[in-house]
């Protein structure tokens, strides 16, 4: 799953609990979206967690790989790991976020009395999640940077 595809996925996941959340769940169970809504959700959690997965395998693999005497090929080596392991701790940080948006809506659903509270509750942890994705994305985009200039440098040093 492509990172933009997890945003896009993201977005609508983000647009519909807030829909949902700001409408009335007297709404009959043929016209309430709550059902296609949390399958999509759990769907997304699971699709999530065996990427998770195959991120670790791609780490273990990446530290498994036998040091270099070229400090510039380990360096490589070394920001493909940290790219890595930053790439998996933002997909553990979207988890949280549908898990989040999941035990949500259920709340509310089981008890709407506590829609307002649930409300507030959904808007101060999506200020925190875009705040950390977009702390995320800077890391990531300056490891790919660095990642750029060292694989250019290793290249130039043997083509010299």
């Amino acid at each position: 799953m492509t990172t933009s595809h997890l945003t896009k996925t993201f977005a609508l996941v983000l647009s519909l609990t807030v829909g949902i959340v700001g409408t009335p769940w007297a709404a009959s169970d043929a016209i309430h979206p709550l059902p296609a809504i949390l399958t999509d959700i759990e769907r997304h959690i699971g699709e999530l967690t065996i990427n998770i997965e195959g991120i670790s395998d791609r780490i273990q693999f990446l530290r498994k790989a036998p040091a270099s005497k070229d400090p510039l090929l380990q360096e490589v080596l070394d920001l493909d790991i940290r790219g890595w392991e930053v790439h998996q701790e933002q997909w553990k940080l979207q988890l949280e976020h549908l898990r989040f948006a999941e035990g949500l809506l259920r709340k509310v659903h089981d008890h709407p009395e506590e829609k307002s509270a649930a409300f507030t509750a959904w808007q101060n942890h999506t200020k925190e999640f875009k705040t950390a994705m977009h702390e995320f994305r800077q890391q990531r985009a300056g490891i790919e940077v660095l990642r750029i200039e060292t694989g250019s440098e290793l290249l130039e040093q043997y083509l010299r």
